[in-house]
């Protein structure tokens, strides 16, 4: 058996970010791998790049299929897949050469079944930014570690969880997604990431953290996260929804709180984009209408206001009760 499969969705992506993406893959010192680039679609010219790239190493496998989005290519990805471990890079980032070889070795010794370890972001300018979990590594997270995670994939409290809630930054064995059948959702457009961590994170027995930064991250504006979308709140909604409901019944504060979060975003992404072609009369009327919706408001009964400004605990208070004087005032401002 293999030791590590790595899954590359590839859709729309640079050249130059794909051709480093691919580099960096080919530099790694564990031999005893397979890196499958998974094309969401035709692409002939970044598929022509792909195999003269890769044709040199034989760890690389190159799988063409229809469009139908990240969640079924991951999905694709790991049915193919043949290692002991999995994991995932996007096209658009890259690792460092030793990583793979390090987290495997890591995850042997701690008999893991998820090893996770840090990211570092890189905005549009290149500066870096990193953030450790902890200052050393963990063979096995206790119980009060996994809670407190468990409940960042809901609502991220310290950037530190950042690369814990991402999809790439880890090591996954096989047989825990296969034996739990666990896949991603292909019916959410936000989200599919924590939710599919979710789950995998209460099935695990040994949980392990490499303190190593491992991962490269791009910060992409025009992720699904920040694109206009007319039905953005249903979006944010479905993915809440997707989370286990007894997960919610004891975290309903934490779900909340999210929400919350989530109705400032659509604000500013739906109601007062720039793309969105409604008078601002008429953005407001129906920003007005969608959050009296009674799923929004059955998770603002209960926020966590703990780490709140003054000023935002007033704006919570008066969404829950249907008091949306200072969101039209934020779009009047927006507007201005």
């Amino acid at each position: 058996m293999l030791k590590v499969s790595v899954i590359v969705p590839i859709y729309k992506v640079d050249s130059i970010f794909l051709k480093e993406a691919i580099h960096s893959l080919s530099a790694q010192t564990l031999e005893d791998a397979e890196f499958i680039l998974v094309f969401d679609g035709a692409n002939q010219d970044l598929e022509n790049l792909c195999a003269s790239l890769t044709k040199q190493d034989p760890r690389f496998v190159i799988i063409k299929k229809d469009h139908s989005g990240v969640s079924d290519t991951r999905n694709y990805g790991i049915k193919q897949a043949k290692g002991e471990y999995i994991s995932f890079v996007d096209a658009d980032d890259w690792i460092p050469s030793d990583i793979y070889k390090t987290a495997f070795e890591f995850a042997q010794s701690n008999n893991s079944d998820i090893v996770f370890w840090d990211m570092a972001t890189v905005d549009q300018n290149g500066t870096v930014t990193q953030k450790q979990y902890e200052n050393q590594s963990i063979g096995n997270l206790t119980p009060g570690q996994r809670e407190t995670i468990m409940k960042q994939f809901i609502w991220v409290s310290q950037s530190k969880y950042g690369a814990i809630i991402s999809v790439c930054c880890k090591l996954v064995k096989r047989s825990l997604l296969v034996t739990n059948n666990i896949l991603f959702s292909k019916d959410l457009a936000i989200g599919e990431d924590r939710v599919f961590f979710s789950a995998l994170w209460t099935k695990a027995q040994n949980i392990s953290y490499l303190n190593r930064n491992g991962y490269f991250c791009r910060e992409n504006p025009s992720s699904a996260m920040h694109k206009f979308h007319k039905d953005g709140i249903y979006r944010f909604i479905k993915y809440l929804d997707a989370f286990d409901r007894d997960f919610f019944q004891k975290n309903k504060a934490i779900f909340g709180r999210e929400m919350y979060r989530l109705i400032l975003l659509s604000c500013r992404i739906t109601y007062m984009n720039s793309m969105n072609p409604n008078s601002y009369w008429a953005r407001m009327r129906q920003m007005t209408t969608d959050f009296k919706e009674k799923t929004i408001q059955h998770y603002l009964q209960n926020v966590e206001e703990k780490g709140l400004t003054p000023k935002e605990k007033i704006e919570f208070r008066l969404l829950r009760h249907k008091i949306f004087i200072t969101l039209w005032i934020r779009g009047l401002l927006h507007k201005i």
